[in-house]
């Protein structure tokens, strides 16, 4: 996998617009990442928005070498991990996203894998 640098805004008003509509359960897909940028939500079927988790089959996803990480929200105001994230974090790999409540360009953070927080350039 190639090094993340930065996220595109369009990918972060996307996955906000996403975590709005499905609110108040938990939205979750994938994210791609085409040169060192992430830019598109992976929409995996099957995938379950609940009130308190969300669920997404791996097994569902296509064969995808561009894809870089997962992204979820958060029904409330924190975008801090919890034990079930970090422990989903460790077993994927790549970079983390989690949004909240009032999804808007500053309501995201992102992780790395063992759930440290990874600053990533917004790229307009």
């Amino acid at each position: 996998m190639k090094k993340i640098y930065g996220v595109s805004v369009d990918f972060i008003d996307g996955f906000n617009e996403s975590a709005r509509s499905t609110y108040p359960d938990e939205f979750i897909c994938f994210h791609r990442a085409y040169d060192g940028v992430i830019k598109e939500m992976v929409l995996v079927p099957g995938s379950i928005y609940g009130e308190s988790h969300s669920f997404i089959n791996d097994w569902m996803s296509p064969i995808d070498f561009q894809k870089s990480g997962s992204a979820h929200s958060h029904p409330g105001y924190s975008n801090e991990p919890s034990d079930a994230d970090l422990n989903y974090f460790s077993h994927m790999g790549g970079v983390h996203f989690i949004t909240c409540r009032p999804y808007d360009r500053r309501s995201w953070k992102a992780y790395d894998s063992v759930g440290r927080v990874t600053d990533l350039e917004l790229i307009f």
